[in-house]
């Protein structure tokens, strides 16, 4: 399993995201105040238990654990 972390820094906001064997699971970002909340700009925290499992899984079952982190800047 790789796991990718990448966090960007754009236009004053930053942005957050996860790619799991190269598919994005996980992404989140500054926004407006009233866009910052879980139903909108913090939704894919909702996932976080499933990839949690998916994690526990690889390792059960033997798998290597790679885990990259990249910084973007503007």
């Amino acid at each position: 399993m790789i796991v990718k972390q990448i966090c960007e820094r754009r236009d004053g906001r930053i942005f957050l995201e996860i790619e799991v064997d190269g598919e994005t699971m996980f992404y989140v970002r500054d926004g407006e105040a009233e866009d910052n909340n879980l139903y909108r700009n913090f939704n894919d925290c909702f996932s976080v238990t499933e990839l949690m499992e998916l994690a526990y899984d690889a390792g059960k079952n033997g798998e290597e654990f790679v885990l990259i982190k990249e910084e973007i800047e503007e």
